[in-house]
C-alpha cells in the first residue's frame, strides 16, 4: 500500500495507524511524498521531513517533484485545483512503479463536510453531495469517518509530530474560506455538522447507486443497434419519458461514452433536451469531450468530436468547396429563377435560396469572430449575431462551430439556421443562389 503522506496532521496520523495494522493484517507499506513546488523552500524541507518519518518506521519513501509540464492542465480551481489533479496522478505512477495496489489517502470526516459544501457552493447534484468516496480504486480514504478534532487527540497521545501548512489559512482558496468561516457558522446553528453532512454523504451515496441501477435498466430499454463507437438511444421513446427521467437517462448516457460526468452542466443537458425535443429531424451538438448527433428517431453519443480548429476561413466559389476537419463540403450554383426547384427541400435546414443579384461576390466560408452582425431573415434589421444565437437557444460551447457564409460586405446565411434578410428572395428574383452544405451526419 502506498500512503500519501503530505507532513499534515492527518497524513502523519495515517501512516501511524497503517504502520501500527500492517503486521497485523498482512500488507506492506511505502511512503508516497508529492512535492508540489508551491511553497519554495518549505516543499523541499517537507520532503526531508518526510524521509526522516519514514525511516522511523522503517519504511521506504518514494518522493516525486512536480514539474511546470505536470502543473500544466487548466483547472477549475485555479492553482491549488491543478495541482491537487496533478498530485493524484503522480501518486499512481509512485503506486504502478512501487507495485502498491493501493493508494491510501488521508482525508477526513473534516474535509468530507468541507467537499461537499465546495460542491454546493459551485453548484451541484445527488451525486455532488455524495462528497468523496471511502473507496475508488486505487484510491482508499481509512479516515473518511473519523474528525480532525480526533486525529489531535490521538496525535498527541501517541506522541506524534507534523508540519503546518502555512497555506491552510490562506482565506484566497475557497476551501478555507468554507473551512474558517463557513463551517463556524453552521457549526453554531448544529454543534455536528460535520457529522451531519457526513450522513447525508451516505444516504446520497445511496440514493445516487439506486439511481443508476434503475435509470441503467431504463437506459438499456432505449438503446438501439449496438454501436461500438458509442451509445444511440431511441428519440422517440425518450421524448415520452418525463422530463426527470430522461434528463437522468441522458446523463448515463453521456457518462457511459466518454467515462465520466466531469465538465458536463445543466446547460449541456437543456441543450440536448432542446435538440430532443424539437422540430427538426436533424442535429448536433458539441459538449465536452463529446458529440451528440441526430439523424430522424436515433440520437446518437459519439466519445471523440471531429476536431476542428476554432476559427477557420476559406473562400468558396460555385461548385463544391470542402470544409476544414471532416468529410463536409458545401454545394453552390446558381441558376435562373425559373429553372431553380425550390420546393423540393422540405424542412432540410442544410439547403438554402438567396437572390444571387444581391450577393456582393466573392464569397467567404468562416466561424464567427467577435463583432459579428447580421440580419435575420424575418426580422427586418440588422443584429449581433452573438444575439441571434442566444436568441436561437444556440448553446454557448456549439456556437464557435456554427459555419458562416459570408459575400464581402455580411454574412449572408448562418448555415443550418437562417438566410439573411438581405438576400431573401422576392418577386423581382431572376438568379438564385442555391447553397447545400453536404455530408452532414
Amino acid at each position: 500500500m502506498l500512503v500519501a503522506v503530505s507532513g499534515g496532521l492527518d497524513s502523519i496520523v495515517l501512516l501511524d495507524v497503517l504502520a501500527h495494522l500492517r503486521q497485523e493484517l498482512s500488507f506492506e507499506i511505502v511512503v508516497g511524498h508529492i512535492d508540489h513546488g508551491l511553497r519554495g523552500t518549505t516543499s523541499a524541507h517537507d520532503a526531508a521531513f518526510i524521509q526522516s518519518v519514514a525511516s522511523a518506521y522503517g519504511i521506504e519513501a518514494a518522493i516525486y517533484c512536480l514539474t511546470s509540464s505536470d502543473l500544466k492542465g487548466g483547472h477549475d480551481e485555479g492553482q491549488e485545483g491543478a495541482a491537487r489533479e496533478a498530485r493524484l496522478e503522480a501518486l499512481q505512477r509512485l503506486a504502478d512503479e512501487t507495485g502498491a495496489a493501493r493508494i491510501a489517502l488521508g482525508h477526513t470526516l473534516d474535509d468530507q463536510a468541507e467537499t461537499i459544501l465546495h460542491h454546493l457552493a459551485r453548484g451541484t447534484g445527488p451525486t455532488g453531495l455524495r462528497g468523496m468516496r471511502p473507496v475508488r480504486f486505487p484510491f482508499i480514504r481509512p479516515l473518511l469517518d473519523v474528525s480532525r478534532s480526533d486525529l489531535h487527540a490521538y496525535a498527541a497521545q501517541h506522541g506524534l509530530t507534523w508540519r503546518e501548512d502555512a497555506s491552510n489559512s490562506d482565506l484566497a482558496y475557497t476551501r478555507n474560506r468554507i473551512r474558517h468561516r463557513l463551517l463556524p457558522e453552521l457549526r453554531a446553528i448544529n454543534p455536528r455538522i460535520n457529522e451531519a453532512l457526513g450522513r447525508m454523504a451516505d444516504l446520497a451515496a445511496e440514493l445516487d447507486e439506486a439511481t443508476t441501477f434503475l435509470v441503467g435498466e431504463k437506459l438499456s430499454q432505449l438503446l438501439v443497434a449496438p454501436n461500438d463507437s458509442g451509445t444511440s438511444m431511441d428519440r422517440r421513446a425518450l421524448a415520452a419519458l418525463p422530463d426527470s427521467l430522461s434528463r437522468l437517462i441522458l446523463r448515463e448516457a453521456i457518462r457511459r461514452a466518454r467515462g465520466s460526468l466531469e465538465g458536463i452542466e445543466f446547460a449541456h443537458i437543456d441543450a440536448i433536451c432542446a435538440l430532443v425535443m424539437g422540430t427538426r429531424s436533424h442535429g448536433q451538438l458539441s459538449l465536452p469531450g463529446l458529440h451528440i448527433q441526430m439523424q430522424q428517431d436515433e440520437l446518437a453519443f459519439l466519445p471523440t468530436p471531429p476536431e476542428q480548429s476554432p476559427h477557420w476561413s476559406i473562400d468558396v466559389d460555385l461548385g463544391v468547396t470542402e470544409l476544414p476537419g471532416g468529410p463536409v463540403s458545401l454545394e453552390l450554383e446558381v441558376v435562373d429563377m425559373s429553372e431553380g426547384d425550390l420546393a423540393s427541400t422540405g424542412n432540410d435546414p442544410w439547403i438554402e435560396y438567396a437572390d444571387a443579384d444581391r450577393i456582393h461576390f466573392p464569397l467567404r466560408l468562416r466561424t464567427r469572430v467577435p463583432g459579428d452582425r447580421f440580419s435575420p431573415l424575418g426580422l427586418g434589421h440588422e443584429m449581433k449575431l452573438k444575439d441571434f444565437l442566444i436568441n436561437e437557444r444556440t448553446p454557448p460551447f456549439d456556437r464557435a462551430a456554427i459555419p458562416l457564409l459570408c459575400d464581402s460586405q455580411a454574412i449572408i446565411w448562418v448555415v443550418g439556421m437562417r438566410l439573411s434578410d438581405t438576400v431573401k428572395l422576392s418577386k423581382g428574383t431572376q438568379r438564385v443562389l442555391m447553397m447545400r452544405l453536404k455530408g452532414v451526419q
